[in-house]
């Protein structure tokens, strides 16, 4: 962020007084801790090899501090809200769509704990944790699934014959993550046969598949 870079110039300058120079750095500390980060420029390295290396570390450490809305969606994030969120917590020489996306392609490389992911469909490019787990996400749509169903049975009268849909939107609000990104993870649970789809004219929603569902075989082996 540019008060940062101005802290740091400032640091720099007092560098005679020590009292000073550690107030600085402590303030420094903080805004960082904030998401408030150095804004690294290419004129301030010797390579752009080095600058994409020290932007995937910086991008890096930006995303994986415990409050950040990365952390927050369970570890996964479209290229197009990183690019936001980073050069926005910058706030001066912002970074352009090639650049993030150089560094981001050495941050598996570097072993800094994510990856970047294509969705084989779509063609939407993610930055997620290394060991994201896409079932982990499915599991968290069909705990919604399975209260929004009792909830809606009890209102009913006991009416076990009672199935609740979700759609992409309301997915993307349960998993705190962008519409379009929920909707990948819903087509990739329909494909792992978790869910089933149903399109209508007035909207795409989905359904606990209840042909796999373990209560359904239960049943099925009773009779």
């Amino acid at each position: 962020h540019k008060y940062v870079a101005t802290l740091e110039k400032q640091q720099a300058q007092k560098s005679g007084d020590d009292g000073n120079s550690e107030d600085t750095r402590q303030l420094t500390s903080m805004l960082q801790n904030m998401g408030m980060i150095t804004a690294l420029s290419s004129n301030q390295v010797d390579s752009k090899s080095e600058y994409h290396d020290r932007l995937a570390r910086q991008i890096s450490d930006f995303l994986q501090i415990s409050t950040s809305k990365f952390k927050k969606a369970g570890g996964i994030m479209t290229l197009t809200d990183v690019y936001c969120l980073f050069n926005r917590a910058r706030g001066t020489n912002m970074i352009s769509p090639e650049e993030l996306l150089d560094a981001l392609k050495l941050v598996e490389v570097l072993g800094l704990g994510l990856k970047l992911r294509e969705f084989d469909e779509s063609g939407v490019v993610v930055i997620q944790e290394a060991g994201f787990d896409d079932s982990v996400m499915a599991e968290q749509i069909i705990e919604y699934l399975d209260g929004a169903e009792e909830e809606k049975t009890s209102d009913d009268g006991g009416d076990s014959n009672t199935y609740v849909g979700v759609t992409a939107l309301e997915a993307g609000r349960i998993l705190k993550i962008s519409a379009l990104l929920a909707n990948e993870i819903l087509l990739g649970a329909e494909r792992e046969g978790v869910l089933c789809r149903d399109v209508t004219i007035s909207a795409q929603r989905f359904y606990r598949n209840m042909f796999t569902s373990s209560h359904f075989i239960a049943g099925s082996r009773s009779r």
